[in-house]
């Protein structure tokens, strides 16, 4: 959320614990508060439960998986790799030039859909050629691990764009649910200073937390604690 909504989200969260800790007293007197105190109750947590859950989408999980796939299918295509280089140093399959001309480091440094459509090339190339390889030791086996290792890696490649989108969605969710909060403070503001005559504290009190607008940034850290009831 931009610095605003974080301290208009401060604000409301300290009026909304004003009027928690009051609301023995002010419920008894003033039944038609309660709506609207429900309703920024649950605008506010309906704002956190969003932050909480965008949080959720940090990348480090991601990354360390991507990783350790990328590994799995380098590793499992150095085995057939090997086994086409060593045909073509025969001289015998003169179209696997392009293949053979590859190394680990070089599969490395291509990254995301360029090497996974090196990794499925290598695949498509060496089925055909199964009883060849298999005299280079490498086999049926060899080829399913590079199968099934590539087909494992390729769909961690879209993850970020798809944590991107979520955590859009979610943030908008918040910015609507913090719209809720402002129509529920807006309608507090009517009838809070109808209580003046008999909880003066919690009036005034109010009226000094809903000021409390541009308190600080982050967490919503910065803001005064809320005084005993006299």
């Amino acid at each position: 959320m931009t610095a605003e909504e974080i301290n208009f989200q401060g604000m409301a969260l300290n009026t909304l614990g004003l009027l928690t800790t009051w609301r023995a007293e002010w419920e008894a007197l003033y039944k038609k508060l309660l709506p609207d105190y429900t309703a920024l109750q649950t605008a506010l947590g309906q704002v956190d439960e969003k932050a909480q859950l965008r949080g959720g989408l940090g990348s480090a999980g991601y990354t360390q998986a991507k990783d350790l796939a990328e590994v799995k299918a380098l590793d499992a295509a150095m085995t057939v790799l090997n086994g086409i280089k060593a045909l073509y140093m025969d001289g015998e399959h003169p179209g696997l030039a392009t293949l053979a001309r590859h190394t680990r480091s070089s599969l490395d440094e291509m990254r995301g859909l360029p090497q996974v459509a090196a990794l499925e090339e290598l695949h498509k190339q060496a089925l055909p050629l199964a009883a060849a390889l298999a005299e280079e030791l490498v086999t049926a086996d060899d080829l399913l691990a590079l199968h099934d290792a590539t087909a494992a890696f390729k769909p961690l490649l879209g993850t970020p764009r798809q944590q991107t989108v979520a955590g859009s969605l979610l943030r908008e969710d918040a910015v609507l649910h913090l719209g809720d909060a402002r129509k529920a403070l807006h309608r507090l503001d009517v009838r809070v200073p109808n209580l003046g005559g008999q909880l003066p504290d919690l009036v005034k009190e109010y009226f000094r937390l809903r000021e409390i607008v541009d308190a600080g940034h982050g967490h919503g850290a910065a803001l005064p604690g809320l005084p005993p009831k006299a």
